[in-house]
């Protein structure tokens, strides 16, 4: 990748950018290839890229001009080198017409059981039954899940509100196999010897159960999120309600998924099923 990166510096130096420009995009995107130093150029999707735009922004404290300058950097690289247009801004937002790849509950299934790591599968299973973002996950404390009343806390982020969530009873006693094996003390997920869990150690385990279940979906761990919705979408949740479950500020963020929900009309039940009447 150096040589390309090389060569990335050699065309800015004879197009009209000043030598700190070249510095600053040369450097954002060595550091932006070692985050992904593990994962092979295909496997890094618009989504991916994405997220690691927003959660530049994060670690910046909020700031939004480190993460627009790497964006830039990044899809003028993609552009110039793979002759590729990535569907983002330099933000790192998703452009509407850019829709995420979905999974199917069949293939969330496969992922999650061929998981054999409690921890691993206790990560992945908790991610999709509640809707996360890896970044809220990777901060959440013990102290945040309460297993006798199903209880979830997800803490704030700079870009959406904390909440309350339900635990789906299918999910306790994987957790509860997880507590028992690693016995997380203060993160409720930890890397090795005790350190943060990596999102990049947490997405090969994914892209690792992806081969492993025999998908050939461009996906991330962040489409169990978007999986997620577009299933609840399916089973005939309020957007509304699924707008505060995934804490978008935003309903137009949410309603994206309806472009992406296969919904049976069919099989929405009535509230006139729930009347008594004699």
């Amino acid at each position: 990748m150096t040589h390309l990166i090389e060569r990335f510096t050699e065309i800015l130096k004879k197009g009209r950018y000043n030598s700190q420009t070249i510095a600053a995009y040369r450097n954002a995107i060595f550091v932006f290839y070692n985050h992904f130093r593990d994962l092979p150029q295909s496997k890094i999707t618009d989504e991916l890229v994405s997220n690691y735009l927003r959660e530049l922004s994060e670690k910046k404290g909020g700031s939004t001009d480190a993460a627009k300058q790497a964006g830039k950097a990044i899809k003028l690289f993609y552009e110039v080198i793979f002759k590729r247009k990535l569907g983002i801004k330099a933000s790192g937002e998703m452009k509407e017409d850019t829709l995420p790849e979905i999974l199917t509950e069949n293939e969330v299934q496969s992922i999650i059981s061929v998981l054999d790591n409690p921890k691993h599968k206790a990560l992945m299973a908790t991610i999709y039954s509640v809707g996360l973002k890896l970044s809220d996950i990777l901060v959440m404390k013990v102290e945040d899940i309460d297993l006798d009343t199903r209880i979830i806390m997800v803490p704030p982020s700079k870009t959406e509100k904390g909440r309350k969530l339900k635990i789906p009873r299918k999910l306790i006693p994987i957790l509860v196999a997880y507590f028992d094996k690693h016995k997380p003390q203060e993160l409720l997920f930890v890397g090795e010897k005790g350190k943060p869990y990596s999102p990049r150690s947490v997405q090969l385990v994914f892209q690792q159960a992806l081969v492993k279940a025999a998908i050939s979906k461009n996906a991330t761990v962040h489409t169990l999120r978007h999986s997620y919705a577009v299933h609840c979408l399916e089973r005939g949740m309020d957007i509304h309600l699924l707008k505060e479950i995934l804490g978008h500020k935003y309903l137009q963020t949410t309603s994206i998924y309806y472009q992406l929900a296969q919904i049976d009309l069919t099989n929405i039940r009535s509230p006139f099923e729930d009347l008594q009447i004699s």
